[in-house]
């Protein structure tokens, strides 16, 4: 299909649609009051945007991971290689990859696409599952099962990584191939990067990037039969019917992030023919059919039911019926509140001359896991080429901040970082990812240096703190935010073991060993050699 000639999105006030702009202002408010980590949004209605906001530095034309999300996307090309006779939901896994064996697990047989859909394989396979230079369809196949096939629902990722490796096995192409020419290209969105295994398969259950009005192009054919504003039909109409309704009970439905059912690789909302894509730390499309609009929100909250529960608050509710008259005073106090948006940030102090010209430019070689990267883990653990084990740190100090290079196994960078205030902006790679970096370094009074560097197409802000001794040695306290502490306190309610307040570490190493939770980024050390 070609590129549609109305393939874009016409913005509006929030009142030409019905919408109320002290609403929208009232819902941003009230998240930024309880430092909540939403990153940016978008409100269509109507097909039109009339509302949308990026806290800086993230901005419109950087995408942003999507994580689990993915998955909608991931379902999206099931639904058309159904609708062309290439697949069929009740066909055997193992149909498509005879080359495996499978007699160390026979209940592999039993398997269907169908089963993978619905998160029904009751396989036995967690974040931890070695991800890198590994043979993933290998690792999903090998898996224990917890139960037999089609007993319960499981939610694993690696259900969507191997629908993505069947849509590829009959296409001869990797998924993000195979949509471009079905939704993509006709709506005009670029091809987005995603990640894949080591044979191009893309992940399928996370690893996507795409930006936050792209996604609501891409959805909003789901909240009109699989249409276009302009009446194409892009997505099979059969599909998003079957994909978005209940097709099985989820996990500890209506407890936590008010959870109505799953159906294809979407989430059911408590609202009647309402549904939405959800990833890890709050990004989520929210569809509303019966409203004729959609939300997109782009997070880095860890405990993100918490900015659910601010959503429903708002939403759908906001929505009204009609145009509602001109508010230029109301829109203007909107436009301000969301130019005031940003993310946390980290304060500019006086510099520290006398430690800056002891350390400037000296090679700091550190001692470090292979967990510690400049890139968060909940982005590492997933990747096929990973980066990690930091060995080498410079910082090289200048009249505005300084140029911080490091190096994580054979991938070097160095970026640009701002101690006047503003953010240095630089880009970096490492194995097949590539971030836009604002980062900004400030002394503290105990003269430890904090540096903070946010990969803004990540949900997460990278925070080192530089402690420096006397005998050329240097403690490094390596945070993230979002914390892993506090996913650990969310998974764990989310499974039905609420966590009340913090936890120490080692509750954390206690829980990892538990649950199969990623392990947390530990705080390393480095001596300066040169």
């Amino acid at each position: 299909m070609e590129k549609l000639k109305d393939c874009q999105l016409e913005h509006c006030t929030p009142e030409e649609v019905g919408v109320d702009s002290k609403v929208i202002t009232a819902f941003l408010n009230e998240i930024n009051e309880k430092g909540l980590g939403l990153q940016s949004f978008t409100v269509v209605r109507h097909d039109k945007v009339c509302a949308q906001g990026f806290f800086k530095p993230y901005a419109a034309d950087i995408p942003h991971v999507l994580y689990s999300m993915s998955k909608s996307v991931t379902s999206t090309a099931v639904g058309f290689a159904v609708s062309e006779g290439l697949i069929n939901l009740n066909d055997r896994v193992v149909k498509y990859f005879p080359e495996y064996i499978m007699s160390k697990r026979p209940f592999n047989r039993m398997l269907t696409i169908r089963m993978l859909l619905t998160m029904h394989s009751d396989k036995l396979i967690t974040v931890l599952e070695e991800k890198g230079q590994t043979d993933w369809i290998q690792n999903f196949l090998g898996a224990t099962f917890l139960l037999p096939p089609n007993t319960k629902f499981n939610y694993i990722s690696e259900n969507t990584f191997m629908l993505s490796a069947i849509v590829s096995k009959v296409t001869g192409m990797s998924v993000i191939d195979y949509l471009y020419p079905r939704i993509f290209e006709p709506l005009g969105i670029e091809k987005p990067f995603w990640e894949t295994d080591g044979a191009g398969n893309n992940a399928g259950g996370w690893g996507l990037y795409m930006k936050s009005e792209d996604l609501a192009k891409f959805f909003l054919p789901y909240i009109h039969g699989g249409k276009w504003k302009d009446g194409t039909q892009i997505i099979p109409e059969v599909w998003v019917k079957e994909a978005t309704k209940k097709q099985v009970n989820s996990v500890r439905d209506g407890f936590i992030d008010n959870m109505e059912g799953y159906g294809y690789q979407f989430w059911r909302n408590p609202i009647a023919n309402s549904y939405r894509a959800d990833g890890l730390f709050g990004q989520r499309c929210f569809m509303f059919p019966d409203y004729d609009a959609l939300v997109v929100l782009n997070c880095g909250e860890a405990e993100d039911y918490k900015i659910m529960k601010v959503f429903w608050k708002y939403f759908p509710q906001c929505f009204g019926y009609g145009e509602l008259p001109e508010n230029k005073e109301a829109h203007t106090q909107l436009l301000n509140t969301i130019d005031s948006c940003h993310v946390e940030e980290l304060d500019a102090k006086p510099r520290n001359k006398e430690l800056e010209e002891k350390i400037s430019g000296r090679l700091l070689k550190c001692k470090t896991s292979e967990f510690v990267s400049v890139i968060s883990i909940s982005v590492t653990q997933m990747l096929y080429n990973k980066p990690g084990s930091i060995s080498e740190m410079k910082l090289d100090f200048t009249d505005d901040g300084l140029d911080f290079y490091w190096k994580e196994k054979e991938y070097e960078n160095t970026i640009k970082v701002g101690m006047n205030g503003e953010y240095g902006i630089s880009e970096i790679t490492l194995g097949d990812l590539h971030y836009h970096t604002y980062s900004k370094a400030a002394w503290q009074e105990d003269g430890s240096l904090e540096l903070w560097i946010r990969p803004i197409e990540t949900a997460h802000v990278r925070k080192f703190t530089f402690i420096i001794k006397d005998d050329n040695t240097v403690k490094i306290v390596n945070e993230s935010n979002p914390r892993f502490q506090d996913l650990v306190i969310y998974y764990m309610t989310f499974t039905g073991y609420p966590v009340k307040g913090d936890i120490t570490e080692d509750v954390i190493k206690d829980t990892v060993k538990t649950l199969g939770l990623p392990i947390i980024e530990p705080n390393f050390t480095g001596k300066f050699v040169e």
